[in-house]
């Protein structure tokens, strides 16, 4: 039936035609509106840097506050201030070199003068141009009077800014024993403490007459400056405006052009196309072999050809697509690098055993597989001994199954195995085989000298159970998580008991809390420190530093904290926040001086390229304060060589080195031997084995006594009672903790109260 049409077809040329026109309005109008956004634009601009430029004079005048406040602070405390007031004899060679070359102060601080109490100089005229009539006695360097207690002078086309500091008696509280004027550059201060972008440093200027005395406080209103306007971006705006005219042009000619080659070249082609076709419709199927090179578009003579060609690539194409269908589910479902199948068929297979177990009685279980500190080891290694390690545990597993079992690999370094109609201890069986198989292998023809070792966590349901059926990938993954930790074996069967442990690990509660912490929003981090005790005088030797997070008032414990961070791969971050709040407990003196703090550094951040960067940020407490890096010996698995490094360079600068929770993992000997260790901490388990009269508690003793002989400080953790203190006594520990001598608190006490 031939077709009908509202309105009859149109020639190529009117379709030609309408596209031009189209093509022009719509460019006439987007030009239009970019001329519109650009005019809004310069305005914004010129406003924007206004605004950004008013708002730099402000923080350069916040800063300069602060800093007049700071250079106040620095000198009232200067033990050298007081000196000079109590003895002046060598005041003179003070206050003209060394003063200001002692490094206490900033450049910009030009002079420094001290007046006694009686407002006199201690030699010489003095530096005040003029001393206010009245000094507050409680004022400290950002006070005022009606004077200003800082005022600034115009002398000679300069601006300088002299600062009066009260000078307190470190005896007697409250008692003013001098004053000290400090003399400041005022635009040499500001742009020092001041990055200006949008303000013309050189245009800054104060509005003040010659000899013209004002308070610091009404400098910032006379402040008088040019805005740096953003030539680039003018300039910009200008090319825009002359592209768009020249656009334009272009656009006009390009249409012409266009219509003139439409017509010529296929408008006219195509009609003898279709004209040369309706004389031959009614051949055999020959009826494009006529030749048609006549005309001047190839591509019209390549669509007959084609034509020709389609029918007997058509038939062949029909052949060959059986044989790729089969290849090409391969490639989709199976995994390039280690050959076992991928998460597309994991996703498929999971679904039609959900289909197949739910409702019957068909007994489900789930193995994953993962490789432990993969990461560090292919960082290294390199990623050519990565995969060449994968593809070696892949071709390990899957010969370990059952003949007809899966292996999948779901994750970068993570494999699984599905099992239908297996119990539980046959899957338990073939999770130990792949175990052994993995522990036999000779991974050192590879390149790796670290042991290779799998996390494998075992999740079993029946399949009358949706619900588990549902979380059996989750029971399996806490699983594995569970064998990762210390304490645990290498092949965890998930139990009732392991929800709630982890559930710190997938709590929104508990992951907002420790996001929150590390940013400074929300939830807030608290150091709480636990007194290490010497057991040679009961006194007080350090404080190990304990993190918590306060949220809604409620105080997570760290067994709600690290499971997060260690899941969510934040150790470094994490850290380097607590190693924040350390600092700023120590510079509120809330640890007492004399005694020490220990930090407790996780495998991930030891290694980390700043690390030792960070932890100089300590060195200015070298001398009050003992400086204890703990390292727990379970995270040192990998990256020794890394570890040992960084371990030896701090060691170099002052730190002691701490090995902790000795005895909770394996290789501790070993770490001892080869890494840069000043003490060991026993883990309590070892000590709460003291209580019993068994093997376990005469290996401890020897333990200790063979440690302490080759020269380490030994503490002993989880001492609660006094016979357990008697009994670590006397078989050789020099330190202990526990609640016995003080539970961990927000602040750590001066003396031992037991």
């Amino acid at each position: 039936m031939p077709a009908k049409y509202s309105r009859p077809p149109l020639t190529i040329r009117s379709y030609a035609i309408g596209f031009i026109a189209v093509v022009s309005l719509l460019f006439g109008g987007l030009s239009w509106a970019i001329l519109n956004k650009m005019t809004t634009a310069r305005a914004t601009l010129e406003f924007a840097e206004k605004q950004s430029a008013s708002l730099e004079i402000s923080q350069a005048a916040t800063l300069f506050f602060r800093e007049t406040d700071s250079i106040g602070q620095k000198i009232s405390i200067w033990d050298e201030t007081r000196q000079q007031l109590s003895d002046s004899s060598y005041y003179v060679y003070w206050r003209d070199g060394r003063v200001l070359e002692s490094g206490v102060l900033p450049g910009y601080v030009e002079a420094v003068e001290l007046y006694s109490r009686q407002k006199m100089p201690l030699a010489g005229k003095g530096l005040l141009p003029y001393m206010p009539s009245r000094i507050p006695d409680g004022a400290d360097g950002g006070a005022e009077n009606e004077d200003g207690f800082a005022y600034a002078v115009r002398r000679d086309g300069l601006t300088d800014v002299y600062q009066i500091i009260a000078i307190r008696d470190g005896e007697n509280v409250g008692q003013v024993t001098g004053y000290a004027v400090a003399r400041l550059n005022f635009f040499a201060m500001i742009r020092d403490l001041q990055a200006f972008r949008y303000v013309d440093v050189g245009s800054l200027h104060l509005s003040m007459a010659e000899g013209e005395r004002i308070p610091i406080q009404q400098l910032w209103p006379r402040m008088e400056y040019k805005v740096i306007s953003n030539q680039e971006v003018l300039s910009l705006l200008d090319v825009i405006f002359r592209s768009q005219m020249q656009m334009a042009a272009a656009v006009l000619l390009i249409s012409i052009l266009f219509y003139a080659a439409l017509s010529e070249l296929v408008a006219k082609p195509l009609r003898r196309l279709s004209r040369h076709i309706d004389s031959l419709r009614d051949g055999s199927g020959q009826m494009l072999d006529m030749p048609f090179t006549q005309e001047p578009v190839m591509e019209l003579e390549k669509v007959r050809a084609s034509l020709n060609d389609y029918q007997h690539q058509l038939n062949s194409v029909h052949a060959r697509l059986d044989s790729q269908n089969v290849e090409l589910w391969g490639m989709a479902h199976r995994d390039p690098l280690t050959g076992v199948f991928n998460r597309l068929s994991f996703e498929e297979d999971w679904k039609q055993m959900q289909n197949v177990a739910t409702g019957h009685r068909v007994e489900v279980s789930f193995l994953l597989f993962d490789c432990d500190h993969f990461k560090p080891i292919n960082d290294t290694y390199g990623h050519l001994v990565g995969d060449q390690l994968l593809q070696r545990l892949a071709q390990t597993l899957q010969n370990t199954l059952r003949a007809g079992d899966r292996l999948y690999r779901i994750g970068g370094d993570e494999f699984a195995a599905i099992f239908l109609d297996a119990s539980p201890d046959d899957v338990l069986d073939v999770a130990k085989r792949c175990e052994a198989a993995i522990d036999s292998q000779d991974f050192f023809n590879l390149g790796i000298r670290e042991p290779i070792r799998m996390s494998v966590g075992l999740a079993h349901a029946s399949g009358t159970q949706v619900e588990e059926l549902v979380t059996l990938q989750k029971q399996a993954d806490v699983a594995m998580y569970h064998a990762k930790r210390p304490g645990y074996g290498k092949l965890v069967a998930y139990s009732e008991e392991m929800s709630t442990e982890s559930e710190a690990l997938f709590s929104n509660q508990s992951v907002s809390a420790v996001f929150e912490a590390i940013s400074g929003k929300g939830a807030v981090l608290e150091m709480h420190y636990q007194p290490v005790v010497s057991l040679k005088n009961r006194q007080i030797d350090y404080f190990e530093a304990l993190v918590r997070i306060r949220r809604d008032h409620e105080l997570l414990m760290p067994k709600d904290i690290f499971p997060v961070v260690t899941g969510r791969r934040l150790e470094a971050h994490f850290d380097y926040v607590v190693l924040d709040r350390v600092l700023r407990d120590l510079a509120e003196g809330v640890i007492p001086e004399g005694t020490g703090v220990s930090l407790n550094i996780s495998g991930p951040t030891i290694v980390h390229p700043d690390i030792c960067e960070k932890l100089g940020q300590f060195k200015t407490y070298f001398g009050r304060y003992k400086l204890v890096i703990e390292i727990t010996e379970t995270a040192l698995i990998t990256q020794l060589q890394q570890a040992s490094a960084n371990l030896g360079r701090l060691r170099s600068e002052g730190f002691i080195v701490a090995l902790d929770d000795f005895g909770s993992g394996y290789s501790s000997l070993g770490y001892m031997a080869n890494m840069p260790v000043d003490v060991v901490k026993f883990d309590i388990s070892l000590i709460r084995s003291l209580d019993k009269d068994n093997r376990h508690s005469d290996m401890v003793e020897s333990l200790v006594k063979m440690i302490s002989t080759a020269g380490y400080c030994v503490v002993a953790e989880g001492v609660e009672t006094e016979q357990t203190l008697e009994k670590v006594r006397r078989i050789g520990f020099s330190h202990v903790q526990g609640y016995l001598f003080g539970r961990p608190a927000a602040k750590a006490a001066a003396e031992l109260l037991c």
